[in-house]
């Protein structure tokens, strides 16, 4: 594509360029990339080959050869489930095919052209212009497809379940074999445009009812993936309630076995020698056994942590408290809740795989200069085990969370979401560490 004009071949390759990336950041508002620099080269030159690879009514080629390719390089450089990339690979792969069909067939015809001009002629005169018309309309295209995914998906981690994503995949099937029909069934003789204008507007019809239920699946995914959050969320709110119920009740337990012990102590009073020593000591190894209320100013996080310390402890899990926390958090009681309930139970099924007199768990929480921190640290029974699941990274921002360890994957492992979650409705940070065979969460929400 080089041209007598030097700024005409500028252009094109500009905006072909500037399409590109917007079309592979679509693409990546749908499906989460692999890390490695080649494996995005790789993405990237294929959504440039997608978006300039011509579809033609009646030129099979084309269509048959790309969308096994394109789907192929989405299992290389993409991640998620099969079914998850077959959906997405199918859908984005046939929404760009059903665009290429309405530019190459019908904005710029070349073949209507040269039926009426010299080739010299069409090379001079009409080529520059179709490309640059051609460029346009792909970056325009590519640009309006980024907006919209960008605008329509909640956000760059949702999932959907397999069974939904067969379902995509089903209802993808309608508008692909549409393609199909028009690019390997239909006779090039017979579907050239100029020649038969009644066919070449029935095409052009089917062509654009194919593009558009393409962009109702992107709607569909969109509207599943808020409603799964939606539904995520409300989970993570009554299964917080429930928790926080649980521990006000015990904290009331507590404080009423405290107030009884003024009870106790006038029956202690009015009991025989022999007798008041066995109660005394029998009321005794029943208070030993309630753990004090005072670790900080909030009582929310007293109440966990009471429950907390003495579950560990039984466990056989030495617990390291450090809180300065002077009064009471600005938060919803039940998320504070569960944000301390969480972070721990993840630690205390981390050391329950470790041996015996190797389990502890160190907790740091304070608030200072405007911020709210928790930092929870615990041994790890392999080391490598996390990092290789994080690819490798010590480090990891709060998008990449570690799999839960639990058979029942569907219904577990939702600790970790729930915390990022709630950091992230208050326009916190959090971030997840290993190191010298040490888990640590640390998150921080400004007050």
């Amino acid at each position: 594509m080089i041209f007598s004009h030097p700024l005409i071949t500028i252009y094109c390759y500009s905006a072909r360029l500037a399409g590109t990336w917007f079309l592979m950041h679509a693409l990546e508002r749908l499906i989460k990339t692999k890390k490695q620099h080649w494996k995005r080269l790789l993405l990237f030159f294929c959504c440039w080959y997608l978006i300039g690879n011509p579809i033609l009514i009646g030129d099979p080629i084309n269509i048959l050869t790309t969308a096994p390719g394109f789907l192929l390089i989405l299992f290389i450089t993409c991640q998620g489930s099969a079914w998850k990339k077959t959906a997405i690979g199918i859908l984005y792969a046939n929404t760009v095919f059903s665009f290429n069909a309405l530019r190459d067939n019908y904005l710029n015809n070349t073949s209507y052209i040269l039926a009426f001009t010299e080739y010299e002629e069409y090379i001079r005169t009409y080529q520059p212009k179709i490309f640059v018309i051609s460029s346009t309309a792909s970056f325009l295209f590519s640009a309006l497809l980024y907006a919209g995914i960008k605008k329509c998906m909640p956000d760059r981690d949702y999932e959907l379940a397999d069974r939904l994503w067969k379902l995509i995949f089903l209802l993808s099937a309608t508008p692909f074999c549409i393609m199909l029909s028009i690019t390997v069934f239909l006779n090039t003789d017979t579907a050239v445009p100029y020649f038969l204008p009644r066919q070449s507007m029935e095409c052009l019809v089917l062509i654009t009812i194919s593009l558009l239920s393409f962009v109702s699946l992107f709607w569909c995914i969109a509207v599943l993936a808020k409603q799964q959050r939606l539904e995520r969320r409300n989970m993570f709110a009554e299964t917080n309630r429930k928790y926080y119920e649980a521990m006000e009740q015990q904290h009331f337990e507590i404080r009423r076995l405290r107030h009884d012990l003024a009870n106790h102590l006038q029956v202690i009073a009015g009991l025989p020698g022999e007798q008041r020593e066995d109660y005394i000591r029998k009321l005794a190894d029943h208070l030993a056994a309630i753990p004090t209320l005072s670790y900080c100013g909030d009582t929310t996080v007293n109440a966990v942590l009471s429950v907390k310390k003495n579950y560990m402890e039984r466990l056989g899990i030495r617990p390291e408290l450090s809180l300065d926390i002077p009064s009471a958090l600005p938060f919803d009681k039940t998320e504070v809740c569960a944000l301390y309930a969480n972070a721990l139970d993840n630690a205390v099924e981390a050391c329950m795989k470790c041996r015996e007199g190797e389990r502890w768990i160190r907790l740091k929480s304070k608030v200072g200069k405007g911020l709210f921190c928790l930092e929870i640290s615990n041994p790890l029974p392999d080391a490598a085990s996390l990092t290789d699941l994080a690819g490798k990274e010590k480090k990891q921002k709060s998008g990449l969370l570690p799999p839960t360890s639990k058979a029942d994957a569907e219904n577990h492992g939702f600790g970790l979401k729930g915390i990022q979650e709630t950091v992230a409705k208050y326009h916190g940070s959090m971030e997840l560490k290993t190191e010298n065979g040490i888990f640590d969460l640390f998150l921080y929400i400004p007050l």
